[in-house]
């Protein structure tokens, strides 16, 4: 009788912190999900994003000076990705939403993974073709 109680009682305590494991381990898997958001958002959507909530989203465009003086969205801010960009972004809020682009997607989808690992809410747009085609406005 005593051996049945006592292997009852280790069941149910092993049962207590297997279901604990299992709580533990969902809340970690539902954390990982929400960080690991979509790196890439498409052009179009990203233009729905900036309209409807243009105060919070800063668009910068990574390509070189060279490259910006020939075309940019308007009020994008140039933060040349091959002049110490992790620097430079390091003095940026945390609170915007920052859309990121360049002449083809390369260096902006880079500049997306280093801005999400400072802890950025940063999405890539891809290349300026189609950052223009999908409505921003250029100047």
């Amino acid at each position: 009788m005593r051996n049945n109680v006592a292997v009852m009682a280790l069941l149910i305590l092993g049962g207590v912190a297997c279901s604990q494991q299992a709580k533990t381990a969902s809340n970690a898997g539902a954390q990982a999900a929400a960080q690991e958001e979509p790196m890439f958002m498409a052009p179009d959507k990203a233009y729905q994003m900036w309209r409807e909530k243009f105060k919070e989203v800063v668009i910068l465009d990574l390509r070189t000076p060279g490259e910006y003086q020939s075309g940019h969205v308007k009020g994008a801010m140039n933060v040349d990705y091959y002049t110490n960009f992790e620097a430079a972004v390091q003095k940026l809020p945390k609170d915007k939403i920052y859309l990121l682009h360049c002449a083809s997607g390369r260096r902006s989808g880079e500049a997306t993974a280093i801005m999400r690992r400072l802890g950025y809410k940063a999405y890539n747009m891809g290349g300026f073709g189609a950052v223009k085609s999908a409505g921003f406005p250029t100047e």
